[in-house]
């Protein structure tokens, strides 16, 4: 393996990793000792990155087909596509803590490989579903939905539906998995504790991620237009087994050349006696429900400890926002494609642009915490995204055009206009609250599991978002879930403000206005 490292590298965005000393530290950071972390290899970093990538951008290709599939196959309801999301919340909050505990227990190169194994694996077979739903049923799926066809082809129609609403939950929970282990327990690790480090490793992760968010649903639209769907679904089937032999790969070169991840967790008790093999010790229940009593103790034990901890307000914060259809997913391109009637290159593209207005949420973000610090960062951040919705709630009241049209000029700009500026201020705030959460538990024996309970909790308001779509499950009563989505927002803002307080001990800085008077 190569030698050379991030020094060698002319990369400018790579620099914060020459010096760890160079960034500012937030009132979290005050206090703790500086570290002297080795430059990182080129070959591992590239490494880690392209893996990410692939992961993101097939896991974003996935979501995006998956609901582009099942509205093309069910025109007339929007209960389908809420189904497969409201399935895969419901697993993420009942499981998502168990999973962070397996980051927690298992070695870290096994328990990776086997999510990418279980993702891609997954997502072959919901795609050779789609094969079959998009092709021999694909005339009669939407009349055997509603029980208007033959025993046989209702029968079918149902439990393919039913296949990819289980497996499209457990890939959820597979991507749970590649999140906690990879975003939290691996970069975390690999950063050694060092702020500006973590800023920069976290700030990489997330282009990336706002990249596969742009290219991904491109991609899905490009094939569907050009191909059709039957090669669009064979095309991913195909990518998602391939990529899973160059992901197995990269994994490795990462493992190898970052030799802390081979260390072992720090199974010393923390402040209160806990420890990370503790829950290993107890006797291990025999019976289902012995078992399943065991496991409520532990989630209970757990929520406990999470909402003692300051960082609890935060979590809530950034998991409120999951509770918004005003994002490119599902039901909100089903609104969009069936009320305003705009395609699915149109909104490939506006996608894609609220992907670059995030990208310039991530480069927004390291300056605001250099100038006023990461707590105040973050709330800068939310206020902004809470700013710039509020004149898209007005859209969907005023201008609107007749059920299938695109409406006004003026109310389509406010309407996309306003949801793009507000990704600034979503994406930067998510950089804030991540590092406010990974320097929180950098020291806890469990911080993986934890961790993956701010995940549940995003879990729990994404659920409630697919419960609020199926209430109002029409594109005509859309406008309500939009309302109810900057409301949460607004509520993330004030739990956010009540961490700020928590850590910062004031909101305000009350000699600004003494200055002013």
């Amino acid at each position: 393996m190569s030698t050379r490292n991030v020094e060698d590298m002319d990369i400018v965005q790579l620099e914060p990793l020459l010096d760890p000393n160079d960034a500012s530290r937030s009132s979290v950071e005050e206090g703790r000792e500086s570290i002297k972390v080795e430059p990182l290899e080129v070959l591992p970093f590239i490494c880690l990155l392209l893996q990410h990538a692939s992961n993101t951008f097939n896991t974003g290709a996935h979501d995006f087909a998956i609901f582009l599939f099942l509205i093309e196959v069910f025109r007339d309801t929007l209960v389908p596509a809420s189904l497969v999301g409201l399935a895969a919340k419901a697993a993420g909050l009942l499981l998502s803590g168990h999973v962070g505990g397996l980051v927690d227990r298992l070695p870290r190169l096994t328990f990776v490989r086997s999510m990418i194994a279980g993702e891609k694996g997954l997502e072959a077979v919901n795609y050779g579903l789609f094969l079959v739903l998009l092709g021999p049923l694909r005339n009669i799926a939407q009349s055997a939905f509603h029980g208007q066809a033959t025993s046989l082809e209702v029968i079918s129609t149902w439990t393919i539906l039913l296949l990819t609403i289980a497996f499209s939950a457990m890939t959820s929970l597979a991507k749970t998995g590649m999140t906690v282990a990879i975003e939290r327990d691996w970069i975390t690790t690999i950063a050694r504790g060092d702020p500006s480090h973590l800023t920069v490793l976290n700030t990489w992760m997330r282009r990336i991620d706002l990249l596969s968010k742009l290219l991904s649903p491109l991609f899905v639209s490009l094939l569907t237009t050009f191909t059709g769907y039957i090669w669009a679904t064979t095309t991913l089937l195909v990518l998602s087994l391939a990529t899973l032999v160059l992901e197995y790969w990269w994994i490795q070169v990462v493992y190898r050349g970052f030799p802390v991840l081979a260390h072992p967790e720090d199974d010393t008790a923390d402040h209160d006696g806990s420890s990370v093999g503790q829950e290993d010790r107890t006797p291990i229940p025999k019976s289902i429900m012995d078992k399943a009593a065991a496991w409520a103790r532990r989630e209970r034990s757990d929520w406990a400890e999470f909402t003692r901890l300051p960082i609890f307000h935060s979590s809530v914060a950034i998991a409120t926002i999951y509770l918004t259809t005003l994002s490119y997913d599902g039901t909100f391109i089903s609104y969009i494609k069936a009320a305003r009637g705009f395609d699915d290159a149109f909104i490939a593209i506006m996608r894609g642009v609220c992907v670059m207005t995030g990208m310039i949420g991530t480069v927004v973000m390291p300056f605001l915490e250099k100038r006023i610090g990461l707590e105040r960062a973050g709330a800068w951040s939310i206020w902004f995204e809470v700013g710039c919705l509020s004149p898209v709630i007005f859209s969907f009241f005023y201008g609107i055009g007749i059920y299938g049209e695109h409406g006004s000029t003026w109310n389509s700009i406010i309407l996309f206009g306003g949801i793009a500026a507000s990704r600034i201020g979503l994406w930067a705030f998510d950089l804030c609250q991540l590092k406010e959460l990974q320097l929180a538990l950098d020291s806890h024996p469990r911080r993986n599991r934890l961790t993956a309970l701010q995940i549940s909790l995003q879990n729990l308001f994404d659920l409630l978002k697919y419960a609020l779509t199926l209430a109002a499950s029409t594109p005509r009563q859309f406008k309500w879930t939009a309302v109810v989505s900057w409301c949460a927002v607004v509520a993330g803002a004030i739990s956010y403000a009540v961490y700020l307080r928590s850590v910062r001990g004031h909101l305000v800085h009350l000699e600004w206005f003494k200055k002013a008077c």
